[in-house]
């Protein structure tokens, strides 16, 4: 099983999480990790790197990141030379409650590999404007 890690500003990974276990039920190997003002960027990263250990297991872990090149997605890589050997992993910005529930629906039956380039198409392909899809003009 793929492990999920979601990395976020402020408390939205818990939301994402939160909303996951509403609409799909709880999942194993899904955790998040919330980045404050008062978090050491150190201290981050290491919490990181232990928590995507953690949720490896043989699959590997998908990372998914709030805001590219940002402080959550930047310590998934700076993280890579210390994890490169132990675990397999792919971290992908820009995470929604699509592509969170989608990956969770689709860990088992995907590699990691497939699995991130499916996430990033939900993601982007789940992004409409309500008069666009009904096409009219608002």
């Amino acid at each position: 099983m793929i492990g999920i890690l979601i990395l976020t500003h402020g408390e939205l990974a818990k939301g994402y999480v939160s909303a996951l276990n509403l609409i799909y039920g709880e999942a194993d190997n899904v955790d998040c990790l919330c980045l404050f003002h008062e978090t050491s960027i150190d201290d981050y990263k290491k919490e990181v790197a232990e928590k995507m250990r953690e949720l490896a297991m043989n699959d590997g872990v998908l990372v998914l990141c709030d805001i590219f090149g940002a402080s959550p997605y930047n310590v998934t890589a700076q993280n890579y030379k210390e994890l490169k050997d132990e675990v397999n992993y792919r971290s992908i910005t820009g995470v929604n409650l699509p592509m969170v529930i989608e990956a969770v629906a689709n860990r088992d039956v995907m590699s990691l590999d497939e699995l991130a380039k499916h996430v990033q198409a939900v993601g982007k392909d789940g992004i409409k404007e309500l008069f666009e899809t009904m096409g009219k003009e608002g």
